[in-house]
């Protein structure tokens, strides 16, 4: 094809694609597009063998669109599958509909008796070559996001009419991210009786407002992180205001030995699991001496970790057994060469006493529970001179709750929420650093200023932006730095108004000039590149503020 047909065929077909399309000619469409999957294939092929970057870059951006139309399309098509009863076709019909020799201008035969498939699932599935199961959850995608479907074969709106605008308009948006929010929000909605004739609406609430509008509003926030933490966390508070909440054991728990690898299982909340996140975040960061220790390739011996000269706590200790008659050794039971002691052998008879259980009461921790309590002490208690990790735990609160602390709450520095036993076992042990915010997130009182941040800047200045300010940026509050927005050669000030909390990468990216900063309202704002923010408005990462 010469470049003239080339360029009269594009022409042809983009007034096809912007103009009306023609009636009854039902068979021609479907080989239009056929044809455009053909030609999509021929030119994904050609536009990969080029090597210019450019061309790389915006052939992923149109790939990617197709994808999300897709998705959006395939539960679509199972409404439509669905809506004009197709499991019903006979044979013949789906015989012809295979081998492309379908009079479109007939009308469709169906099976008036039993047929093969009991419903638009089973078809699905059968018809399209995929699992009866993704078949199904596409057809309840379809209910909650496309349409309901009475009995006599007409159909309703969608279950979640706000979330199918979404997801029908926002084409920016992963319509996944939309299709996984409606299925939450379903569990948390009484059965639909759609089919029945008795509609049923969305009927959840949280604080007084409804659980759709809240999902519809955090799916929108630019910060796509940021959104997704937080409708995480809304689900979560909704399971706990309404008694759905199922809460895991926590502990340590041994999973068995594959191929010679032990597992285990470790679940942990609270300040728990703020020790275990700092103590992570600690050890990943390679300009500290247990980050860099932690990198070398040989293991670590058993007793750098739990050899300690101080006795273990009561309760890591189990709890001493009753005596036991003890025999002279016999040849079957010798005493060990690297025991003092003679190896205790049972006194003969039908059935070996079992061990006698412990004493319980009201203070004891299962073993799950002790096992995690001796992990988490053995990460201070290191050989002289080992490289250990001492986890450190910030914690945030509203001053407001400082009079109440029967019912105040708090959220640590990793995002772990505090109950408010937790936070006042908390407070009776750690050190008070008081930050007092204004009514716009300024800072009024803090250290002394010198060239480097001094410790009690940075931890002002960790308090106001919480992590990284860039938009999305989860980067752990161990592997942070902070910037001059003001750079001190160009006679910046190292004060708490011209600090700016990054983390490493983000650090360098402002220094490379390709993030700004601006200050709104005297707290830092990052300005994205052109080609992420056309409009270049100043934005704040929102992904660590705990509130829905």
């Amino acid at each position: 094809m010469s470049i003239r047909q080339l360029v009269t065929g594009l022409a042809s077909l983009r007034d096809f694609a912007t103009g009306p399309i023609p009636q009854a000619v039902t068979a021609l469409l479907l080989e239009a597009m056929g044809l455009c999957l053909e030609l999509l294939t021929k030119l994904s092929l050609r536009l990969r063998e080029s090597a210019d970057p450019r061309v790389a870059a915006a052939h992923a951006s149109l790939i990617e669109h197709l994808f999300r139309y897709t998705v959006r399309e395939q539960i679509r098509s199972l409404a439509h599958l669905e809506a004009t009863a197709a499991h019903l076709l006979s044979d013949e019909e789906l015989t012809a509909l295979r081998e492309h020799r379908t009079d479109f201008s007939a009308p469709a035969r169906q099976e008036s008796g039993r047929t093969a498939y009991a419903n638009a699932s089973t078809f699905s599935a059968a018809w399209l070559g995929i699992d009866f199961f993704e078949a199904d959850r596409r057809l309840g995608d379809a209910h909650l996001l496309v349409a309901r479907r009475f009995m006599d074969g007409s159909t309703i709106t969608p279950r979640f009419t706000q979330l199918a605008t979404l997801h029908a308009e926002d084409h920016r948006l992963d319509p996944r991210r939309v299709a996984q929010a409606a299925r939450s929000l379903d569990k948390f909605e009484p059965p639909d009786t759609s089919f029945e004739g008795a509609p049923l609406d969305p009927v959840a609430t949280y604080e007084g407002q409804s659980m759709q509008e809240r999902a519809v509003k955090l799916l929108c926030e630019a910060d796509r992180s940021a959104g997704a933490k937080k409708l995480k966390n809304l689900l979560r508070d909704y399971r706990k205001a309404n008694e759905e909440f199922v809460q895991a054991e926590c502990g340590l728990f041994y999973q068995g030995n594959t191929n010679g690898i032990d597992s285990f299982l470790l679940r942990s909340q609270g300040l728990q699991s703020e020790q275990l996140h700092s103590f992570v975040g600690q050890s990943d960061n390679p300009r500290t001496e247990s980050g860099q220790a932690a990198r070398k390739s040989a293991p670590l011996a058993a007793a750098d970790l739990f050899t300690s000269a101080d006795p273990a706590p009561d309760w890591a200790q189990d709890p001493a057994p009753e005596p036991k008659d003890q025999a002279e050794p016999t040849d079957q039971a010798k005493p060990s060469q690297f025991s003092q002691e003679p190896v205790p052998v049972p006194t003969p008879s039908v059935e070996s006493p079992a061990d006698p259980a412990p004493e319980t009461n009201d203070l004891e921790v299962s073993v799950a529970q002790r096992r995690l309590n001796a992990l988490l002490a053995s990460l201070s208690a290191g050989k002289t001179g080992a490289k250990t990790v001492t986890p450190q735990i910030l914690v945030h609160m509203q001053a407001k709750n400082l009079s109440d602390l029967a019912s105040a709450t708090g959220v640590t520095a990793h995002g772990v929420p505090l109950d408010p036993a937790e936070l006042r076992q908390l407070l009776c042990e750690a050190k008070i650093i008081p930050v007092v915010f204004g009514g716009k997130g300024q800072v009024l009182d803090v250290g002394r200023a010198q060239r480097l941040f001094p410790e009690p800047i940075k931890k002002a200045a960790f308090a106001r932006d919480r992590g990284c300010i860039v938009p999305g940026c989860n980067a752990p509050h161990e592997m942070l730095e902070y910037h001059h927005c003001n750079w001190w050669e160009r006679g910046g000030k190292t004060c708490i108004k011209n600090c700016a909390v990054l983390c490493r990468h983000h650090h360098a990216l402002i220094h490379r000039r390709l993030l700004r900063i601006e200050m709104v309202g005297s707290v830092p704002h990052v300005v994205l590149p052109k080609f992420l923010d056309p409009d270049q408005i100043p934005r704040r990462n929102t992904y660590f503020c705990a509130a829905a």
